[in-house]
């Protein structure tokens, strides 16, 4: 820690010892990273892409294999499902006001399993629609606009023929889309495909883009990737994997690819940094995932969450912070592990009303967003009073702070195995509203596989399930006792009207056919409609003594609590640190900074909140 950090510290009337989160880094926690350059592949007019076939294999008769301890897990779960008695559920909360399907209809349909869900939606109303072999454009009205396999979509970079995984996502600044997805799954031909539009009409022109897949030069091959957006950055996280093994058996480590969303947009050649080695005692971080924005982007740092996936019972929780952009030259990557007031855990598989069992996978977190210092995050878990399949729902508060704050509540139910969680800000934007939509698929043995919603307030208030679709079919696609569920779904927010979340999600068809369904969800809650008051107040402030030769303080007052984060220039707009985070509080505030190791000259202090610089301080230091 340097002289700088050392001697910060901020007050509310008298001055308190604050700590830095930024300048905490855990002598367990290490990681390499690789810089990589990737030129434009191709510029595509969609309208004049082939109509390709999809094309899948279905194993429908496996070679039988030794189960791996993973599998092993599993079978001893499910067989324990079936001895339990099942006790009522203690720890749910008082329920929120139930949200509402206002519009909805049948989407694509994969011709793969598992179904892969993911969606964005444009202001414009335009949406895209993903499973694990197409993509497709409506309007709100749900009209069909569009719709390509992903490996026309990528044709032009070259032979793709094992395409899958795709993410989607919708930049509200640029108001553009991008799409994601990865090509093949063995370390000879292993690579990560992404779309920037160019315009906020998915269906005309793309920027494409592909990223090596396996940047070691091993055996091993990137899988499951998600991905979210800053202000001046798309995170794409994947996990690498051994050849010819399982994902469960065969994990290596996980990625952190950060690139530079706006090369994409105007076709550049695009930058990257990629964080690789990311270990905490020695122990390889398993599927990291991104924070989203909340009511809009966040920036210029990400967040990242991670578990314990596999294990059977556990209360960590790794929070992983990128801390700057790849254009300012000091982006480094910290973690903290926190631990949660719930344990979340491995869970059995579900079960279909034809007896054939759904796969859970495991407890990672799927899904996760950050609103005004707080990040909720979803996953998958087992509820140890039902011994069933549920959701894990958390939030960390005050994450800029020494001592941040979490809390947690399982989502499930007493007929219906819950898997598969993506959450979406529905809130005011207020301080203190994370009020939020939630969407997982539905199964039980009277109860074909479908899509639920649930609303979660301010007060952490979980409403009661909405069915979006009910299935009218049980999955069936591999054959066999074991089918595919999820692997993720996709959530929304709308983000120019206020409550409203689009997601799309899964659904059995009579025919046994994995299909998509999509809906718009809007929130009955009567506190949906306050909107923050005050949120783009301006401090006013001031600075003594300047010029400056030790310690300098800077006084400004404030309306309203507010997180703030406190960055030092030097004159020419060079970032020399993120000083500190913490709350300012109504009232006459004081920040004091100890100048004593900085070289003389003139500097800049920008106060920063979620709305953006709020006061700015000039001085000169003089030794």
């Amino acid at each position: 820690m340097n002289g700088i950090m050392k001697n910060f510290y901020l007050s509310f009337l008298l001055i308190f010892s604050f700590i830095s989160v930024n300048a905490q880094q855990d002598d367990l926690f290490t990681y390499k990273t690789i810089d990589i350059v990737s030129a434009l592949g191709a510029r595509v007019n969609l309208a004049e892409l082939p109509v390709l076939p999809e094309v899948h294999i279905a194993n429908i008769k496996p070679i039988p294999s030794p189960l791996s301890d993973f599998q092993q897990q599993k079978l001893s779960l499910d067989l324990q499902r079936t001895k339990v008695n099942k006790q009522p559920t203690l720890y749910k909360k008082a329920a929120a006001v139930a949200p509402t399907v206002s519009r909805s209809f049948s989407a694509n349909v994969s011709q793969g399993a598992p179904n892969d869900n993911d969606f964005s939606i444009g202001n414009n109303g335009m949406m895209i629609s993903c499973v694990n072999t197409n993509f497709q454009v409506y309007n709100d009205t749900g009209k069909y606009l569009f719709g390509r396999t992903l490996s026309a979509f990528g044709k032009v970079l070259g032979v793709l023929d094992r395409t899958y995984d795709p993410r989607t996502i919708y930049d509200p600044e640029m108001d553009r889309f991008i799409l994601v997805f990865l090509q093949g799954s063995t370390s000879e031909d292993t690579r990560i495909i992404i779309g920037f539009s160019t315009t906020n009409d998915p269906t005309k022109t793309w920027n494409l883009y592909q990223l090596p897949g396996n940047v070691t030069g091993d055996s091993s091959w990137s899988d499951y990737p998600i991905v979210s957006l800053s202000k001046d950055e798309l995170f794409i996280t994947v996990n690498r994997l051994k050849d010819n093994g399982s994902w469960q058996e065969g994990f290596i480590e996980s990625y952190i690819w950060q690139v530079d969303k706006m090369k994409g947009y105007s076709g550049d050649s695009l930058p990257q940094k990629v964080y690789n080695n990311i270990r905490y005692n020695g122990k390889p971080i398993w599927s990291l995932c991104p924070a989203k924005g909340g009511s809009k982007l966040y920036g210029p740092g990400a967040y990242f969450l991670s578990h314990r996936p596999s294990d059977k019972m556990n209360d960590t929780v790794f929070v992983h912070y990128i801390s700057n952009t790849i254009k300012s030259g000091t982006a480094t990557l910290t973690t903290r592990v926190l631990r949660s007031p719930l344990t979340y855990g491995l869970q059995p598989n579900a079960i279909q009303p034809n007896a054939v069992k759904l796969q859970t996978n495991d407890a990672r977190v799927l899904s996760a967003m950050y609103e005004n210092g707080v990040i909720s995050y979803v996953g998958n878990t087992i509820d140890t009073n039902l011994f069933s399949p549920a959701v894990y729902f958390g939030r960390i508060h005050e994450i800029w702070t020494a001592t941040p704050r979490l809390e947690a509540s399982i989502i499930s139910s007493d007929t219906l195995d819950y898997g598969y969680p993506s959450i979406a800000y529905v809130g005011s934007g207020q301080n203190g509203d994370h009020s939020s939509m939630i969407t997982f698929s539905h199964v039980s043995s009277k109860q074909f596989p479908g899509t639920s919603v649930v609303y979660v307030d301010r007060n952490f208030n979980v409403s009661g399930p909405v069915f979006v679709k009910k299935g009218e079919g049980d999955f069936k696609y591999q054959g066999g006792n074991l089918e595919r569920w999820g692997d993720y779904t996709g959530i929304q927010k709308k983000y120019n009207e206020l409550g409203v979340a689009w997601m799309n999600g899964s659904w059995g068809t009579i025919g046994n056919q994995y299909r998509s369904w999509i809906g718009r969800v809007k929130t009955n809650d009567p506190l949906s409609g306050i909107i923050a008051q005050n949120s783009q107040e301006k401090f006013v402030g001031k600075a003594y003594p300047n010029p400056v030769s030790e310690e300098i303080n800077f006084e400004f007052e404030s309306k309203q609590k507010k997180l703030l984060r406190m960055e030092l220039y030097s004159i020419d707009g060079k970032y020399h640190a993120l000083i500190g985070a913490d709350w300012a509080k109504p009232g006459l505030n004081q920040l004091t900074l100890d100048t004593r190791d900085l070289p003389p000259g003139m500097y800049f202090v920008n106060l920063l909140s979620d709305e953006g610089i709020q006061q700015t301080f000039k001085f000169i230091v003089q030794h």
